[in-house]
């Protein structure tokens, strides 16, 4: 039932919020994308992106849209927080973590089911899009720490998963913004922000120990 109800009543939905979402940041942001066309033929994808600002889950669901269908993970407090809840469950956002006051046996086993979901969901040609950094960041690097360990885990599991690298730039506060002259007929001198994403075909090796593995995530994302 829940399958019927997402793909005819949550399909519609999912379309009434990309035809929303693409014209909000088509007025805002000038968005280019390289690379996107090589999701078309690699289905399943792992897509690992820098996080540099808090737009950046729907901005890339919406530009990588009409190419494949992403599904985001996101934290537990966000995903459950009542003012997301719906575009979130519309969009198919998998919630990563799980509360802290939870008993470790309890955040243990959740962690097992949403690593199994992630596997479910690749296996069915869904790419999913995380962050490894885990947060959006507050310094010019991002910087992935050393115990983070869900993009190991989920490669360590079924290592030939596609992996693409998402850099994203022109969006965050420690980059550097350029606009075109879009309101410049309005008498405004800045126009709508220069946003790109670029998409690269990456190699990861998940026999690393967790710490160096994440440390060469971090020089790749960086890169």
């Amino acid at each position: 039932m829940i399958r019927f109800i997402d793909a005819t009543l949550g399909k519609w939905t999912r379309h009434f919020f990309f035809v929303m979402l693409r014209t909000y940041y088509g007025l805002f942001y000038n968005v280019s994308a390289s690379g996107k066309h090589l999701l078309q033929a690699q289905p399943g994808t792992l897509i690992l992106a820098t996080h540099v600002s808090r737009h950046d889950g729907p901005l890339i669901a919406t530009t990588l849209y009409s190419t494949t269908r992403v599904r985001p993970t996101v934290h537990y407090d966000e995903y459950h927080n009542w003012a997301q809840w719906f575009p979130m469950y519309v969009a198919g956002a998998v919630p990563m973590s799980s509360p802290k006051a939870w008993p470790e046996e309890k955040r243990a086993q959740r962690k097992v089911d949403t690593l199994a979901k992630i596997h479910t969901l690749l296996g069915d040609g869904n790419s999913i899009l995380l962050f490894p950094a885990g947060q959006v960041r507050r310094q010019p690097e991002e910087i992935v720490k050393p115990y983070l360990s869900g993009v190991h885990e989920i490669l360590r599991a079924e290592p030939d998963t596609p992996v693409m690298l998402l850099r994203l730039d022109g969006l965050g506060k420690f980059q550097r913004a350029t606009y075109d002259l879009f309101w410049s007929f309005l008498g405004r001198k800045k126009g709508r922000r220069h946003v790109s994403l670029d998409l690269q075909p990456v190699e990861l090796d998940a026999d690393l120990e967790l710490e160096a593995f994440n440390a060469e995530l971090e020089r790749l994302l960086n890169g």
